[in-house]
Parts: C-alpha cells; sequence; structure tokens
C-alpha cells in the first residue's frame, strides 16, 4: 500500500513543505527541504540525546525528501486556548527545554555561536522588514535610537557570557511545541545555534502567538529557574533577569521582522493578526527598560496606526 497525502500542512513560516500522509490507518509527515542532511543531523543528534524531537522513519536525500512522525494537532498554541490551567503545558515545554539546552549541547554538529553578527543581523532585520516596509518610516530616522541598539546588543554580550554556552532552539514557541501525555515534543529544530539560556526562555513566555500575564510570566520564570538549579546552574536571579530582558528585546524584535516579511514577502499575511501583541509586548518591555529613545520611537502613533488589525 502505497502513502497517500490527506493534507498539506501549514507550518509557521518556514520554506519546507510539510504534508500529512497515510498508510494502513497510520499517518506520518512529509517533509520537503532543501537541506534534508542538516536536517537529519541535527534530528539524530537530538534523538540520540534523549531530547522529544519526532522519529524518522525514512529519507530520500537525492529529492529532499523524509517522511516524520507524525505529532497530531495538540501544539501548545492549540491546547492553551483549550485548558484554564495552562501551568502543567508550560511545565512540560520548560523541561524539555532544559533538557534541549544542556543535554543536547555536548558535541552538538554545529559551530554557529548567538554572536555580535547574529544579534546585530536580528536588529537590522526589524529595522528594514518592520520599521521600514511594513510601518513605511525612512530609514534616516532610525539613527535617532541606533545607539540603544548597540547598548542592547554590547550589554546582552557582556552580560550573558557565564550563560552563553548552550543549546539554543532560536524559535522555541508555542506553534512549535507539541504536549502528550505530560511530555513536550519540539519541531522546526534545524536553525540551532550555540548561546544564552534565557533566548528560549523568551520565546516562550513573550510568545505573540498567546498572551500570558506578567504574573503568569513571573511564576513560570521562577519554576524555570529552580529546574536549572537542580540541574547545577549557579545564578543569581538578578543577574539572569537582567540578561533575560535583554533577550526578550531582541527576540520581540526579531519576530516583529518576521511578522512583516511573511505578510508582506512570503504571502502569509495571516501573520499580520500578529503584530499588534509583538509591538505591545516590545513596548512593555522597553518601558522598563534603560532604552528611551527605542520606547519612544515604538511609541509613535505612526508605528501603531499601522499595526491595527
Amino acid at each position: 500500500m502505497e502513502y497517500k497525502i490527506i493534507e498539506k500542512v501549514e507550518c509557521g513560516g518556514s520554506d519546507r513543505l510539510f504534508y500529512r500522509c497515510i498508510k494502513e490507518n497510520r499517518t506520518y509527515i512529509l517533509v520537503w527541504d532543501r537541506d534534508i542532511k542538516t536536517l537529519m543531523k541535527i534530528q539524530k543528534h537530538l534523538a540520540d540525546r534523549g531530547i522529544g524531537v519526532p522519529d524518522i522513519h525514512w529519507a530520500d536525500e537525492n529529492s529532499n525528501l523524509l517522511l516524520m512522525e507524525d505529532l497530531g494537532k495538540s501544539s501548545l498554541y492549540a491546547l492553551v486556548n483549550e485548558t484554564k490551567n495552562i501551568y502543567p503545558l508550560y511545565r512540560a515545554a520548560i523541561r524539555e527545554l532544559i533538557k534541549l539546552q544542556i543535554d543536547g549541547y555536548p558535541d552538538v554538529p554545529i559551530s554557529d555561536h548567538y554572536d555580535y553578527e547574529h544579534i546585530k543581523w536580528e536588529q537590522d532585520y526589524f529595522k528594514t522588514h518592520f520599521l521600514h516596509h511594513f510601518c513605511g518610516i525612512s530609514k534616516r530616522r532610525f539613527r535617532k535610537f541606533y545607539d540603544d541598539l548597540e547598548r542592547i546588543a554590547k550589554s546582552l554580550l557582556r552580560k550573558a557570557k557565564p550563560w552563553s554556552n548552550f543549546l539554543m532552539h532560536r524559535d522555541y514557541q508555542s506553534q512549535n511545541i507539541y504536549i502528550h501525555k505530560r511530555k513536550a515534543r519540539v519541531i522546526d529544530f534545524q536553525s540551532l545555534r550555540i548561546g544564552p539560556l534565557t533566548y528560549d526562555l523568551a520565546a516562550l513566555l513573550k510568545d505573540s502567538y498567546v498572551h500570558l500575564t506578567e504574573k503568569q510570566e513571573e511564576k513560570l520564570i521562577d519554576y524555570y529557574l529552580e529546574c536549572i538549579k537542580r540541574r547545577g546552574i549557579k545564578f543569581k536571579k538578578k543577574e539572569f533577569m537582567d540578561v533575560y530582558r535583554l533577550t526578550c528585546l531582541q527576540r520581540i524584535m526579531q519576530a516583529l521582522g518576521a511578522f512583516a516579511n511573511l505578510t508582506l514577502n512570503k504571502r502569509k499575511p495571516h501573520f499580520r493578526q500578529y503584530i499588534p501583541r509583538g509591538l505591545a509586548l516590545l513596548q512593555s518591555t522597553l518601558s522598563k527598560s534603560p532604552f528611551g529613545q527605542l520606547y519612544e520611537f515604538v511609541s509613535y502613533p505612526e508605528v501603531h496606526e499601522k499595526c491595527r488589525v
């Protein structure tokens, strides 16, 4: 019996193609990826270290195709909207994140770091796609807050140094996490980097797809800190939180750049609906930071006018 494709699966902003197919009453996900070898290499590394990634059933490198385990439709994003008690779901996601960060790091088959160049790339992505293309603001006007962006980059690199030799998923948000029997499974893991613990935590808790309250965020941060303390990682909470807030700024700016790019250039207009939430997150985080010029800029009425759904 042959595999039969039953639907195309929309999977975030990826250029990869995903199809749900069926054979003998069992479903699978067929993936096309132009860099299938990297995907397979990363999947094997993470699976060998007990990280909850989908199994690969077969692959055809010549066609850039592989058949993966179907995790179903129980993403964290979907489940959060179906329950009043989100904490068991997020605790499962946090436990799996820490496994990826710590257990996935030794001998990881990558050498890319979350360094100054990548931080500046994220900032340029935000300026170009969100502020310039989406909001229509001239690049000349960006100069007003260049000093703030440079301070963010240099402060993040300096302060994150004690927590920078860990594995980063780089997009650890609710649509890339699946929960089954109190355990989390993770997709979209092929863009790993080596970097700070705080980035993926920021992606999870400053997620434009899900509205977490400040109280919920604080409670989940405390749970994360309890978990990494049990893994032998020493920290002072204030210092950790300083790095967390800086990576929150970076992550939110990157996400806004991505939503704008996907909306305007990738023919995926449904991502526009997440821009107002992303802007609100950026404003809220900046309001508690020393980066007043950037806060003033993203508070301009013209920026908010463009971001209305």
